[in-house]
């Protein structure tokens, strides 16, 4: 004897299934082996834009573009169940035709009716927005820390353009000496001028330099050596090593390294872990700054800053990254935090322990170019 599911018990079932589907906070869609859509919950009703019960009877082209394609083939293969994550980069379209980010899950079956796709969309619109208001606020942090930082680094910056304005002027005078003496000393006065243009460049690099930490801009990314940013982050701090009384040591035996990233951010992390060192040596006898890099583990480039200071207190190694942490009496702790996050956009890490010999490092792993 054969039990038959009664009509009314079977259409309650139905209104129960219905009122579970509807309550998913995802986009629920059911296409047929054409790609056309059988079924769609009051959510996926929501994000695409339709009344309720609209969207049945509709190709899925209309509503996900991107996807039908590998749909298509999945409905059409010996096997015909099969699961995937879309990729997250694809589109949906709303009734009005504005695209929308979408993240996908699918899913086919094999039922009674015959074959059946389900596809679940979760619509990132939101979540993207948030993206890019977390990235516009990191912008603007890294921003403030470069205006301090300029700050700290003023003098040596002043040094840096008084020594070449200097020699321009002293130049000057003594070109228009030479033309007072003897008018016809053009050779003497070609000196001069070539003198003066390289001074003048000279400046305009320190000039550049400064209006490039200073400028607040969105990462602009780009093919960069890595011992070049290490040379411009020194040439920028060199004279206040000298004031400091600091002795720098570069140890760069990677000399054709590149990485792709944002030459300002790279070099403002470069100079805060600079600073950073020379302030942990004030009261150290011995005062020797090492930036050294390292390319000996495959595909990623490490650039060391070491000190002969005190060394990191053990209590503060697990929180020397965290925000509104700081040694300084006058810190606000945003430093290595803000250096971090810069680093980790550009797909790296930075870390810091106490070496043997003594005195910290810290160390920043870049993926290299290939």
């Amino acid at each position: 004897m054969t039990l038959t599911p009664h009509p009314e018990s079977t259409t309650r079932d139905q209104v129960k299934l219905r009122a579970v589907l509807n309550a998913l906070p995802l986009a629920l869609l059911l296409v047929d082996r054409h790609c056309v859509v059988r079924y769609a919950n009051d959510r996926a009703a929501t994000v695409f834009g339709y009344a309720p019960g609209e969207i049945e009877g509709r190709p899925l082209v209309a509503l996900v573009p991107d996807a039908t394609g590998a749909i298509w083939s999945c409905s059409h293969r010996a096997d015909p169940v099969a699961a995937r994550c879309m990729d997250r980069d694809e589109h949906g379209l709303r009734r009005d035709g504005q695209a929308f980010p979408v993240e996908l899950l699918f899913n086919a079956v094999e039922l009674d009716c015959g074959w059946q796709g389900v596809l679940a969309v979760a619509d990132l619109t939101a979540q993207r927005h948030a993206e890019q208001e977390l990235a516009v606020e990191r912008e603007s942090m890294a921003h403030m820390s470069r205006v301090t930082l300029i700050g700290e680094i003023s003098g040596s910056l002043a040094h840096e353009l008084n020594q070449p304005l200097a020699a321009i002027l002293s130049n000057a005078q003594a070109g228009l000496r030479i033309l007072r003496r003897d008018p016809g000393a053009i050779g003497e006065i070609r000196e001069i001028l070539q003198d003066i243009v390289e001074n003048d460049q000279r400046a305009g690099e320190v000039i550049s330099r400064l209006r490039g930490l200073l400028r607040r801009e969105t990462r602009t990314l780009g093919a960069l050596m890595v011992n070049d940013l290490v040379h411009d982050a020194v040439r920028v701090i060199r004279n206040d090593l000298i004031n400091r009384g600091v002795e720098y040591r570069l140890d760069l035996s990677v000399p054709f390294s590149r990485v792709q990233g944002d030459g300002v951010q790279l070099q403002q992390v470069l100079l805060n872990l600079i600073i950073n060192a020379c302030d942990a040596m004030v009261d150290s006898p011995r005062r020797v700054l090492t930036v050294r890099t390292d390319g000996s583990v495959p595909g990623t480039i490490r650039i060391e800053v070491r000190d002969t200071g005190p060394g990191i207190a053990a209590e503060r190694m697990d929180t020397i990254f965290a925000p509104f942490h700081s040694s300084k009496p006058n810190g606000m702790g945003m430093g290595l935090a803000i250096c971090r996050t810069l680093l980790r956009a550009h797909g790296g890490e930075i870390n810091a322990r106490n070496p043997p010999e003594g005195g910290a490092c810290f160390y920043i792993d870049l993926p290299l170019m290939e």
